[in-house]
């Protein structure tokens, strides 16, 4: 049994990608499928884009991570702001100060601690509401909730040894499920999951993205010698966090009638619209491994 690596991680990634572009070089051949084929090519080009950068920026280390990812959630603080908030002249003083806080979070591990039980109390009083958010202060806690707090627990976790191979893996999970849940939803795809926040999403799309990702998960698993329980579990979870994640982002959205956030990358839109899946359920393996470490 061995632990996972960082050549693990991107040796999976070049295998399923792979066979990702091998699965729509098939589809291609069939002259019904091959306008599908042109689509899903383009938008797994955009994440393979995606991924190769997140791939050098683990290689190359702690202080390109210690650069990349206060930038990241400056930009989708600023991103998420900007739909929510608006008007704010003060926009990128808020994108400023978060993404100083994801650096600072990134530095000190006790405040990386902070905050897992500083979201919970968040999520508690979100909860609790019995109105929904109308003034600044509540905006506010919603964007913490998601995405900025978890975004920044994403950042703390990139640069501890143990568990950065674990979250670049979480990226090409999310990607995995991602890409198969719009494959098999576009295929077969009739029965709407989430009418109001994300239509284009089927219940048979997100089955078939969470088989293609269990199965793969499990193929890698015994390929590396990796333990299969676990893996399975990891699969499992970052599946649903993925979805809790596509749908708190597109919730935003929806609450300001936009469609997109600011827009960084071409048929991606902003920074979040890629991102958002990665940022929750790589901030709950973060949270686990947290909470796992105080025991």
């Amino acid at each position: 049994m061995t632990a996972l690596t960082l050549p693990h991680v991107t040796a999976a990634i070049a295998a399923i990608y792979t066979f990702g572009f091998g699965i729509i070089a098939v589809l291609a051949l069939i002259p019904t499928r091959r306008a599908d084929a042109a689509e899903f090519g383009k938008t797994l080009g955009t994440a393979v884009a995606l991924i190769a950068v997140l791939t050098v920026l683990f290689w190359v280390g702690p202080y390109a991570l210690y650069l990349a990812m206060p930038i990241m959630v400056a930009r989708i603080t600023f991103e998420v702001d900007a739909v929510r908030i608006q008007s704010n002249p003060r926009l990128l003083h808020l994108a400023l100060f978060f993404g100083g806080w994801a650096f600072l979070t990134m530095l000190d591990p006790i405040k990386k601690d902070l905050a897992v039980p500083l979201w919970v109390v968040l999520f508690a009083i979100h909860l609790l509401r019995e109105e929904p958010d109308r003034t600044r202060g509540q905006i506010v806690t919603d964007l913490l909730i998601f995405p900025i707090l978890p975004a920044c627990l994403l950042a703390s976790g990139t640069i501890d040894p143990a568990l950065g191979p674990l979250l670049l893996a979480t990226y090409l999970m999310v990607e995995i499920f991602d890409s198969f849940a719009l494959f098999f939803g576009a295929m077969w795809g009739r029965t709407k999951a989430f009418p109001t926040l994300s239509p284009n999403k089927t219940v048979e799309g997100l089955l078939g993205g969470g088989f293609a990702l269990l199965t793969l998960s499990l193929i890698t698993a015994i390929a590396l010698s990796l333990p299969l329980l676990p893996t399975a579990l990891t699969a499992l979870l970052v599946g649903v966090l993925a979805v809790v994640g596509d749908l708190a982002a597109s919730r935003h959205k929806r609450i300001a009638g936009v469609k997109d956030y600011p827009q960084v990358l071409p048929r991606q839109g902003g920074l979040l619209d890629s991102l958002d899946s990665w940022i929750a359920a790589g901030a709950g393996i973060t949270a686990l491994h947290t909470v796992a470490q105080l025991w």
